[in-house]
């Protein structure tokens, strides 16, 4: 239900695909003019990855024609280490820069369009509102700003053990497994966005709902989306086992056609996911309103002591 709903409530508000996607080209164009201090380094290092680890035929077909998925795998892994070996031995500072701004401050910079994606959720899910992008950045943005810190640190272990899982594939030598891999590629990693997802889905829409503070709205919001916890971990992994299939199937071309719509996706469903568990009444369209059952509907005896 929780996904039915976010797709309507996507569709009823595709203009916010549109404005985030502007907000996220300039996101990595600012990133992207900070790294051209070290261009040159940057450009070269990556060129000589991209060619020795053979990458250059994989990625003109989204199905992998011609190659195995593990070749591919150990490749693209190939590739990210000899990036990183070259700029570090080169110059050790460009590599710390480098991580710090593709890392952080890039990071930082989304989460600050997740909180304003939200934000304008709000006002259409509660009154069925239309905001501007712009003006809601303006109107926000010393509570986004602290949000989209805390946020990018936060997510930093997690990210790391996605990336790590997917280098642990990509060293898995054998013939037999070889036949499981494609299905651990498009589940492992899944399982896991699905896991952060749940423990951080409500937290920007608890602190636009309550109107509280970072760390308020962090206890708010797993008090609230525990309660569905399940329910709220299935639905994500769906979300995001559908991204990756169907970046796996387009390849290089799902950068183009499915990042713009997964984005704001993730967004609305983490306000759905909110709204659903705190019993709140919502539009999924101007003419329907979605009456979730209240929390005292839903909860078993021992948990009434958490009601909000």
């Amino acid at each position: 239900m929780m996904f039915k709903n976010s797709i309507k409530l996507l569709c009823a508000n595709f203009d916010k695909v549109w404005k985030l996607l502007v907000f996220h080209i300039l996101c990595y164009a600012l990133c992207f003019g900070f790294l051209c201090v070290f261009y040159n380094l940057y450009t070269d290092s990556l060129i000589l990855a991209w060619q020795n680890s053979k990458l250059t035929e994989v990625f003109k077909t989204g199905t992998f024609y011609g190659f195995t998925v593990s070749n591919v795998l150990a490749g693209i892994v190939n590739a990210i280490f000899f990036f990183f070996q070259s700029i570090f031995t080169q110059n050790i500072f460009a590599g710390i820069y480098f991580c710090l701004i593709m890392f952080y401050l890039l990071p930082f910079l989304t989460n600050i369009g997740k909180y304003v994606t939200n934000e304008m959720m709000y006002g259409f899910m509660s009154s069925a509102q239309k905001q501007s992008f712009t003006g809601t950045l303006l109107r926000t943005l010393r509570k986004s700003c602290q949000f989209s810190a805390i946020k990018s640190l936060y997510s930093i272990p997690f990210n790391a053990l996605i990336v790590f899982s997917i280098i642990g594939l990509a060293k898995i030598q054998n013939n037999i497994f070889d036949y499981v891999l494609p299905l651990a590629l498009v589940i492992i990693p899944s399982i896991l966005f699905a896991f952060k997802q749940t423990f951080s889905a409500g937290w920007s829409p608890a602190m636009i709902v309550f109107d509280v503070n970072v760390c308020k709205g962090y206890r708010l919001a797993s008090r609230a989306i525990l309660r569905r916890g399940a329910r709220v971990f299935s639905t994500a992994f769906v979300i995001f086992l559908l991204a990756i299939v169907l970046s796996l199937i387009l390849g290089i071309y799902a950068i183009i056609i499915i990042l713009p719509i997964a984005f704001p996706l993730v967004d609305i469903f983490e306000m759905t996911a909110f709204f659903s568990s705190q019993g709140m009444r919502f539009y999924v369209d101007y003419d329907t309103i979605l009456s979730p059952k209240k929390l005292e509907e839903v909860d078993k005896i021992e948990k009434a002591k958490y009601i909000l």
